[in-house]
């Protein structure tokens, strides 16, 4: 007797164990029963609400993140015309992200983004380009139109709703309007008349290859020392604007910016501090 309730102890936490373990891998994986559901559904929603195009279902995969199966959509014949369905696991659709990715022009804003930030990253790690950079890149902004009136929405941002679906931009112009450079530059020099000299530079360098920006954030600071560590001290400007890269005051301005950057970042870290019980 006490035999055969060992067996079936035994038996029940085998089983208890098998579920947990199927259990983590379906909320890791998904299963192939919903899979199947979800493909059967982002089949019918193609069929009924783009009929009359060639957009194909590319893929159906499993997102742990969000417990949700994605179903990739695209168009052989348009580089910007790609979106996704969001579908549970019982096959039901709970969004179709046509609207915001192919109508409101974020895949056109997309691959003008990394069409900038390839340049950019072209140039700053080419030669002409004499900085120790730590960390750069460049970023077009975007907003969509219902969005553009919000408090913290730069004014200069581009509105991705009168964007062209596949149209050519040359966004090196777009760069001038929208463009927004990020550097961290190392130097053994840290000061605001050293940020000025390296403003002048990047500006410099940027105009003889014909890459726009609207406004820079830099950070200069020392390089590590001999153990790798960071050394203490840096000059940092946020929102700094092409425009104002030019000789005459310049130290002035970028002592003014510095200043500002320093104060926000005070203020934000009263506001923290406050917000703790």
């Amino acid at each position: 007797m006490k035999k055969r309730i060992l067996k079936i102890v035994a038996l029940c936490t085998g089983i208890i164990l098998i579920l947990g373990v199927c259990w983590f891998a379906n909320s890791l994986v998904g299963n192939p029963l919903s899979k199947a559901l979800a493909t059967s559904t982002a089949k019918k929603h193609l069929e009924k609400n783009y009929a009359n195009t060639d957009y194909e279902l590319e893929d159906v995969s499993y997102s742990f993140k969000d417990g949700y199966y994605h179903a990739q959509v695209s168009s052989p014949s348009s580089i910007d015309s790609s979106f996704s369905l969001l579908i549970n696991g019982f096959g039901n659709l709970r969004y179709d992200y046509y609207e915001n990715n192919v109508t409101n022009g974020w895949n056109t804003a997309y691959r003008l983004r990394d069409d900038y930030r390839k340049t950019v990253d072209t140039l700053i790690e080419s030669d002409d380009f004499t900085y120790d950079v730590v960390l750069g890149y460049g970023d077009l902004s975007f907003i969509t139109a219902e969005y553009k009136d919000m408090p913290d929405v730069p004014e200069y941002a581009l509105i991705t709703n009168d964007l062209k679906l596949d149209a050519y931009y040359n966004v090196n112009e777009l760069g001038k309007k929208a463009g927004v450079l990020t550097l961290y530059i190392a130097d053994e020099t840290v000061s605001e008349e050293r940020l000025a000299e390296i403003l002048l530079g990047i500006r410099e360098c940027f105009d003889r290859a014909g890459v726009g920006f609207y406004i820079i954030d830099c950070v200069l600071e020392y390089p590590k020392d001999e153990n790798a560590e960071y050394r203490y001290g840096n000059v940092e400007i946020s929102e700094f604007l092409y425009s104002d890269i030019y000789a005459d005051g310049l130290v002035e301005r970028v002592k003014a910016a510095a200043e500002k950057t320093g104060n926000y970042y005070a203020e934000q870290d009263a506001g923290k501090l406050e917000e703790k019980p």
